[in-house]
């Protein structure tokens, strides 16, 4: 008998081909009264029949005490019933010059005949018999146990094999899919009659089963038998479904190294995909097709045609009844495996970056095809895919819609897959390597080999231009507009923004932006504030104003179907707001109560004294929020004056990203917006630097209390200043449970619970700060500790460890904030707003790898200077003195 231990599936769900139609065609499915199901077809043009007995029953069924109970099933299954001895199933079958076997699988163990088309009807006899009425003799079941165990053995001595068994149990740490198909030496040392019985009666049920018979024969005579022979189907409880806990999301790449006597170094890599049913497995396929499957493939043009580098490689999606693998494996000499992981890891990489040509495209798909078409050339291969479909595939007539899914994939679906799934964070590889061979990885290398690369050709050679995911246009108006296609989900994003916010208003009105921008969604010229949250409502969308230190704007998400609508109504908001004096007075009330609510919370009185000491000539010294006396005396005709003056098309920046199409979009947007034509009558307020501080500035505001909190701030750098990079990997040396600061001032020496580096960049100047909250007796201690680590930095810069696992931090958190449409729309419009340019992010990514020790050490001395400095403190005694 055949176990399927992580064996690549390429039947089935890997291709559904050209003639789909014809495998179905004259299919019948018949669920008898015991609940069993039968597919019946016949090929009366062939000379054999296939009989296939599908169980809905594999590894993952069973418990932790049964693990590999249902291979060992599937070998006794040919052991013996009450009509026919052991040995006597096999012999009966190739008697009538036919063959029977098995396999077991995660999913599913499968029983299979393969005969003379006059002989169909033994095959079905000898098939049911054994399913329904083995014996499970104890002497027979001692005896099977050695040769499992042999198989076991043998196992052991297929490297390959053992790498895989461990890379399951590395993928899956909760899921049974985790545990190997065969069990383990003493689980199947453990099996007993009882045991197999019990195992049974849940899985081995008539309406857990499903029989396939394809070839020459009457369809009516053999659907009669099948009655006949399943007449007395033993009564077995069942046991419903499978408790299969979920594995949890993986977060963080894992390894594998193992060393041992072999001649030659074997790869693994697997990336979590979703289950067998998704919507992306056909996309998935395709993308295994492109990265590693046959000679003209990206792997293995590299790796084995153009450089060599391989004995074997190869890729492709491990689609399975829940979340699986996408795998890419490789055996070669140990001295190229850095060499092979830099191209795996810029081949996958480049997947996410851009669409694959669509002519490389086409050749996936005929090569999926063309698989399929030699596999269906059997009636065996036929009864295969139906009997798959019809189990786990969603029936057996998804054979025929498959093919279309397949058509249906363009270049940017096989992109999106790519970059949702091929992620370092998503990656679990494994190496064995021969015993004298020395080679280390960790996840962080992993990281750093699997981050996406710059969009150009592998080996060197130019590709295609690939359509752009995001284009911008600038409207005869002067408004720019950004539009990025995300089609993973039928949701998009948009985001307007103006310059604004705390850095252009008034002096004596802080907090206006915020105050304008909350009125944006409480009326317009056409609609009441309920009008708007009904439709809102009725859309499952959402529409907010929103204000920070250098802009205002409206942000918004809808489901892609409200696409124009939506749109309308968010033009309207932005540009047509009407201030009802009822609503100014509500959101006055709002205001004040969020500044009333600093009062409870220390930290917010800290920031606003730390940016007030900092900053004695630029506007972000004062709150953001405004003061209680400038929000009681903001005024409609302060609102709407002050947005008169802002709101101008040269002063704005549309984004919209998601389930859109650009060029539909961008004519409506266009038109949209076209009366949008005023201008500014004294356009955007001119705004100085803060200048350097001479001497320290200490402030205390004196606050009861159990914790002194106290923050010691630099004036920083801008976005736009060459040190930005550098010093946002100074944020991270410092900050986090990993940083300096957490070591060396809470684990080593225990000052406080709570101690992080944070930075505010802004457009002229910015600000970098080091936050404390102690014991009062601690808190000069505490500052203490923080300037002697701060000079340490000034002074001797930091390792390229660090500085490495800064970067791998930064970035990992650049790819998380940019998950969202949201996110994205917002970072691109205010990038685009701030003069920055609307791909300014991929700019950073490069310069943030570029960043070195030197110029860190550069950025540093400018920032931490020695007498430019502020310490300010919230709460018992003056812990800033």
């Amino acid at each position: 008998m055949r176990s399927c231990f992580l064996a690549i599936t390429i039947l089935l769900m890997g291709a559904a081909g050209l003639q789909a139609a014809t495998v179905v065609e004259g299919v019948d499915r018949i669920r008898l009264e015991n609940g069993l199901t039968v597919l019946l077809k016949e090929v009366p043009s062939s000379a054999v029949s296939s009989v296939q007995v599908w169980v809905n029953a594999g590894s993952a069924n069973e418990t932790e005490a049964e693990a590999g109970i249902t291979h060992f099933i599937e070998h006794m299954i040919f052991k013996g019933t009450p009509r026919r001895q052991t040995g006597e199933i096999a012999r009966t079958i190739e008697a009538a010059g036919g063959s029977i076997n098995a396999y077991t699988s995660l999913d599913r163990t499968v029983y299979f005949a393969e005969i003379p088309a006059s002989e169909t009807d033994t095959a079905v006899d000898v098939l049911l018999d054994a399913v329904q009425f083995s014996l499970f003799d104890e002497e027979e079941i001692a005896r099977e146990k050695e040769v499992v165990l042999e198989e076991y053995r043998r196992m052991e001595d297929i490297p390959d094999r053992r790498l895989g068994r461990e890379m399951m149990a590395l993928c899956f740490e909760k899921h049974p899919y985790g545990r190997p198909v065969i069990g383990t030496m003493d689980t199947i040392r453990a099996f007993d009659h009882e045991a197999i019985i019990r195992y049974m009666d849940k899985w081995y049920t008539a309406e857990n089963m499903v029989m396939v018979a394809i070839g020459k024969f009457d369809r009516k005579e053999i659907l009669r038998r099948v009655q006949d022979l399943t007449r007395d189907f033993p009564e077995r409880p069942g046991s419903g479904k499978a408790a299969r806990p979920a594995e949890p999301p993986q977060e963080k790449a894992r390894t594998l190294m193992m060393q041992e006597k072999v001649g030659q170094a074997y790869l693994e890599m697997a990336w979590h995909i979703p289950p067998l049913l998704d919507r992306d497995i056909p996309a998935l396929d395709l993308l295994g097709a492109i990265l590693g499957d046959g000679k003209i493939s990206r792997l293995h043009s590299r790796l084995r045609i153009d450089e060599r580098l391989v004995n074997s490689v190869s890729a492709g999606a491990y689609a399975l009844k829940d979340p699986g693998l996408f795998f890419v494996s490789s055996t070669l000499s140990p001295e190229h495996l850095g060499q092979v992981l830099t191209i795996i890891g810029e081949e996958t990489a480049l997947l996410g970056t851009e669409p694959v040509n669509p002519s490389e495209l086409e050749r996936a798909v005929n090569q999926v095809e063309a698989d399929f078409l030699f596999g269906m050339e059997s009636v065996s291969g036929q009864a295969r895919t139906l009997g798959f479909f019809e189990m786990l595939g969603g029936g057996y007539q998804r054979v025929e819609t498959y093919l279309a899914d397949l058509r249906a994939v363009g270049p940017a679906d096989v992109q999106r897959v790519a970059r949702r799934y091929l992620r370092p964070q998503n990656l679990s590889m494994g190496i064995l390597l021969p015993s004298e061979t020395t080679f280390q990885i960790g996840p962080d290398e992993i990281a750093a080999l699997f981050e996406p690369v710059s969009s150009r050709a592998a080996g060197g050679e130019e590709r295609e231009a690939a359509p752009q995911p995001v284009s911008m246009r600038v409207f005869p108006n002067g408004m720019r507009v950004i539009v990025k296609e995300n089609h993973e989900l039928p949701v998009f994003s948009a985001v307007g923004v103006f310059l604004g916010g705390l850095r252009l208003e008034p002096a004596d009105k802080a907090g206006l932006s915020r105050f304008m921008a909350l009125m944006l969604t409480r009326g317009t010229e056409n609609r009441t504030m309920k009008d708007i949250a009904s439709t809102l409502d009725g859309w499952a969308g959402q529409l907010e104003g929103f204000s920070g230190r250098n802009s205002f704007g409206l942000s918004g998400r809808f489901l892609s179907k409200e696409i124009y609508p939506a749109m309308l109504l968010f033009s309207e908001c932005l540009l047509k707001p009407s201030f009802p004096e009822a609503e100014i007075e509500k959101v006055r009330e709002d205001l004040l109560a969020a500044i009333r609510s600093k009062e409870d919370r220390p930290t917010a009185l800290l920031f606003d004294l730390l940016e007030a000491t900092l900053y004695r000539q630029h506007p972000y010294g004062r709150p953001e929020t405004g003061t209680a006396e400038s929000i009681a005396g903001i005024r409609r005709s302060d609102l709407t004056e002050w947005f008169g003056r802002m709101t101008f098309p040269a002063n704005f920046v549309l984004a919209v990203v998601g389930d859109v199409h650009s060029e539909d979009l961008f004519s409506f947007l266009e038109s949209l917006f076209s009366s949008f034509t005023s201008s500014s009558p004294s356009g955007v307020p001119e705004v100085s630097g803060e200048a350097p501080l001479a001497e320290p500035r200490l402030a205390h505001l004196e606050r009861a209390g159990a914790q002194t909190h106290l923050a010691v701030g630099y004036l920083g750098v801008s976005i736009k200043d060459p040190a930005h990079a550098s010093m946002a990997l100074v944020d991270g040396i410092l900050s986090g449970m990993g940083g300096r600061l957490f070591r060396e001032l809470r684990d080593k020496q225990s000052l406080a619970y709570s101690v992080t580096a944070f930075r505010r960049p802004g457009l002229e100047t910015g600000l970098f700060a080091v936050y404390l909250a102690c014991d009062p007796a601690k808190a000069g201690t505490g500052r203490d500790m923080i300037f002697k680590e701060l000079a340490r930095l000034r002074d001797e810069g930091v390792s390229e460890e660090e500085l490495g696992a800064s970067k791998r931090y930064l970035l990992g958190q650049m790819a998380i904030d940019r998950q969202t449409n949201g996110s994205q729309a917002m970072q691109m419009s205010l990038d685009e707003l701030y003069g920055l340019g609307y791909d300014h992010q991929a700019r950073f990514i490069e310069a943030i790898g570029k960043v070195t020790s030197a110029d860190v050490l550069g950025a540093v001395r400018s920032v931490f200077k020695p007498e430019g400095y502020v310490v300010v403190s919230v709460g018992p005694g003056a812990g800033g003195s």
